[in-house]
């Protein structure tokens, strides 16, 4: 596996993989309704294009195949995707020992991450710490999420 800075000739499969695991993935802690208003089924590839245009996100890749992304910048950690299918196989801590590297080269000393019910766990065994707990109204849908937070300093 190897990690790479935003290539545009995956501008398909980043909104693709991350809808996809977002319904397959989330769907215990989630309704079909907040999971859609999340991350609709009719994937708008011009909005999308524009964002990743912006964020210029980090790319996991198993053999040319994107198997995971991360949009990082300043001290956010947006968008944080493992694929649906390789989940538990490590990729989700190489992409945060990619971005906890990048924080250390540019000295930042707090993370802060807004993360699902379902990711909030994977966050914490990196030591991010809850600061709050949020509700996201979002198509007449509300998501609960989380708000962390990790010291780099200590």
């Amino acid at each position: 596996m190897k990690i790479i800075d935003y290539n545009k000739s995956y501008l398909k499969e980043i909104p693709t993989l991350f809808t996809n695991t977002i319904h397959k993935i989330c769907n215990k802690e989630y309704t079909k309704e907040q999971l859609t208003a999340w991350a609709n089924p009719n994937i708008d590839y011009d909005s999308w294009k524009k964002r990743l245009d912006k964020t210029k996100p980090y790319l996991a890749l198993i053999d040319d195949t994107l198997v995971g992304f991360v949009e990082f910048y300043d001290d956010y950690i947006d968008c944080f995707y493992v694929h649906h299918e390789y989940q538990g196989q490590g990729i989700g801590k190489v992409l945060m020992n990619h971005i906890l590297d990048i924080a250390s080269k540019n000295g930042i000393k707090i993370l802060s991450v807004d993360a699902s019910i379902t990711a909030k766990a994977f966050f914490e065994t990196f030591g991010f710490e809850e600061v709050s707990k949020n509700e996201v109204k979002r198509d007449n849908q509300i998501l609960i999420n989380y708000s962390l937070e990790l010291n780099l300093q200590i």
